[in-house]
C-alpha cells in the first residue's frame, strides 16, 4: 500500500512540473506574439505613411540634380515620422541596384527619441547619393527588390541590434518602382519584459505546485486509512481548510502587487457568497463560488508592475495588457485538478451578457453561472470601495447604476439578488452614514473606457 502511494505522489509531482512548464511556456508565448504582432503593425503603418510622403518622380531628379526645396520639405516629414513612431529605430529611402543601395534619404539615430525605450547603438547618417555596399544577409532578398517586388517583414539581430524591417515599393505616376521606403523598429528590450514575466508565471505556478503537493500527501494519507471513517471526514475537513487557506494566501499575493486595489480580492469573494446563497445555492456549491471568486484577478500576477500600478494614463499596449490577466488567470488556474471550476471565475468575469465583454465575448448564459454572480460582486466593490485615487461612490448611486446597467453589463437575475439584499440592509457599510461620491464613472466594465487610466484601476 506504502509503495502504490509513493508511486501516486511521484506521478503527481511529475504531473505538476509538467504543469509548470507547459503554463510558463503558453504565457511566454502569447506575450511575445502579442509584442511581435503590435510592433509589426507599427512599422507596416510608418512604412506606408512614409510611402505617401515620397513624390516618385522626384527620385532620380534628386540622385542626378542633388537636393532641392521639395526634398528638405520631404526630408523634414519623414524625420518626423521617424521621430513620433514609438520603437522605429531607422527610417530611409533607397534605390536599389545591382551596385549597392543609392541613399535618397536617411537619418541619424541620434535625432530620434529611442533613449527613452532602448539603449540602441548610434549610427551616422548616409548622404544623398551614397552607395552602401549589400550586406552577405540582405543578397537573398535582392532578385525581390530589384524587380521591384513587395517584401514581406525581415528579422534580423546584428550590428544594428534586433530589428524588425519592413521595405514598402515607392512608384512613379507610371506604377514603376523606383526606389524603397525601409523601416526598422527595435525589438530590443523585450527579453527584459519577457524574464520579468517568465519569474512572476515561474513563482506563482511553484505556488500551486507546493500547495498541491501538500494537498496530496494529506489525500494519500486519508486513503492509508480509509477504514476509518472518523479519521476520513476529519481529514477532509482539515483538506478543505488548508485549500481555502492556500487560495487565501494567493488572494493576498494578488492584492499585494495591485497597489490600488488592496482587499478587493476578499471583498468580492464575501459579496459572491452572499449573492449565491440569496439565489438559492446549497453550501457546498456556495463555498465554492467563495474560492473561485478570490483568485478571479490571479491573472494580475503576471502583469508587469510598471504597467498594473502605473500612475498615469496607458497606452493601447499596456491597456490590452492589463486586459489580457482574465486570460492569463486561466491558463494558472486550469489545471488545478483539485477545483477544476476554480478556473472560471478567473477567465469569465469581464465577460457580459450583451456580448461585449472579455476574453471570448460570451453571451447571455453562455456566461458561466458563477461568473455572472462574481461580475456583479466585481462591478459593486469596484465602486463602492476606497482608493488611492478617489472615494468610494454614494451607496444610492452604486445601487441606481448596478439597475441601469442589468441586462447588458450585468445578468438580470443575479442584479435582482443583489437588489432584494440591499432591502434587508446588506451591502451598505457600517461606516457608511451617507455621502460619498457622486462623481460618474463611466463605463466601469466597458471594453474600450473613454478614461483608461480608471478603467485600469476598476479592473
Amino acid at each position: 500500500m506504502k509503495k502504490r502511494h509513493d508511486r501516486l505522489m511521484l506521478f503527481l509531482a511529475l504531473l505538476m512540473m509538467l504543469t509548470v512548464g507547459a503554463v510558463v511556456y503558453t504565457g511566454v508565448s502569447i506575450f511575445n506574439n502579442t509584442t511581435r504582432s503590435y510592433r509589426e503593425k507599427i512599422i507596416v503603418n510608418a512604412s506606408k505613411l512614409a510611402v505617401t510622403q515620397v513624390d516618385g518622380d522626384s527620385i532620380d531628379k534628386w540622385l542626378n540634380d542633388g537636393p532641392d526645396e521639395q526634398y528638405a520639405d520631404t526630408a523634414r516629414v519623414l524625420e518626423s515620422i521617424l521621430d513620433n513612431t514609438p520603437y522605429l529605430q531607422y527610417l530611409y529611402v533607397y534605390q536599389i541596384k545591382e551596385d549597392g543601395c543609392h541613399v535618397v534619404f536617411d537619418f541619424d539615430t541620434s535625432s530620434t527619441e529611442l533613449e527613452k525605450y532602448d539603449e540602441l547603438p548610434e549610427v551616422a547618417a548616409n548622404s544623398l547619393g551614397e552607395v552602401i555596399p549589400f550586406d552577405s544577409s540582405f543578397k537573398e532578398h535582392l532578385p525581390t527588390l530589384l524587380s521591384g517586388g513587395n517584401m514581406d517583414i525581415i528579422e534580423s539581430n546584428d550590428t544594428y541590434g534586433w530589428l524588425l524591417t519592413q521595405y514598402e515599393p515607392i512608384l512613379d505616376s507610371n506604377g514603376k518602382c523606383v526606389a524603397y521606403v525601409g523601416c526598422d523598429i527595435s525589438m530590443l528590450g523585450v527579453n527584459d519584459y519577457v524574464q520579468n514575466y517568465f519569474k512572476r508565471v515561474v513563482v506563482i505556478a511553484l505556488l500551486f505546485f507546493i500547495g498541491c503537493i501538500l494537498i496530496g500527501v494529506r489525500l494519500s494519507v486519508v486513503a492509508r486509512r480509509a477504514d476509518e471513517a472518523e479519521i476520513l471526514i476529519t481529514q477532509r475537513n482539515r483538506d478543505k481548510q488548508l485549500l481555502r487557506e492556500l487560495i487565501e494566501a494567493f488572494a493576498k499575493v494578488v492584492d499585494l502587487k495591485d497597489s490600488y486595489t488592496r482587499g478587493h480580492s476578499v471583498r468580492v469573494a464575501v459579496y459572491t457568497k452572499m449573492l449565491a446563497k440569496e439565489l438559492g445555492y446549497d453550501d457546498e456549491t456556495v463555498e465554492k463560488f467563495y474560492n473561485i471568486a478570490l483568485l478571479h484577478d490571479i491573472g494580475k500576477v503576471g502583469i508587469p508592475d510598471s504597467v498594473l500600478n502605473k500612475p498615469g494614463k496607458l497606452t493601447d499596449e499596456e491597456f490590452a495588457l492589463i486586459k489580457s490577466h482574465a486570460a492569463r488567470g486561466y491558463e494558472v488556474l486550469k489545471n488545478i485538478s483539485l477545483m477544476p471550476e476554480i478556473a472560471i471565475g478567473a477567465q469569465a468575469h469581464h465577460e457580459r451578457p450583451d456580448g461585449r465583454g472579455y476574453p471570448n465575448g460570451l453571451k447571455g448564459d453562455e456566461i458561466p453561472r458563477v461568473a455572472q454572480i462574481l461580475a456583479v460582486a466585481d462591478c459593486f466593490d469596484a465602486m463602492y470601495s476606497n482608493r488611492p485615487y478617489r472615494s468610494r461612490m454614494n451607496f444610492d448611486k452604486v445601487v441606481s447604476i448596478i439597475k441601469e446597467v442589468s441586462g447588458t453589463q450585468l445578468t438580470p437575475d443575479v442584479v435582482d439578488a443583489f437588489l432584494r439584499l440591499v432591502e434587508k440592509g446588506e451591502f451598505r457599510a457600517a461606516d457608511d452614514h451617507g455621502g460619498g461620491s457622486m462623481e460618474t464613472i463611466e463605463n466601469i466594465r466597458n471594453e474600450k473606457p473613454e478614461n483608461q487610466e480608471d478603467a485600469k484601476k476598476e479592473e
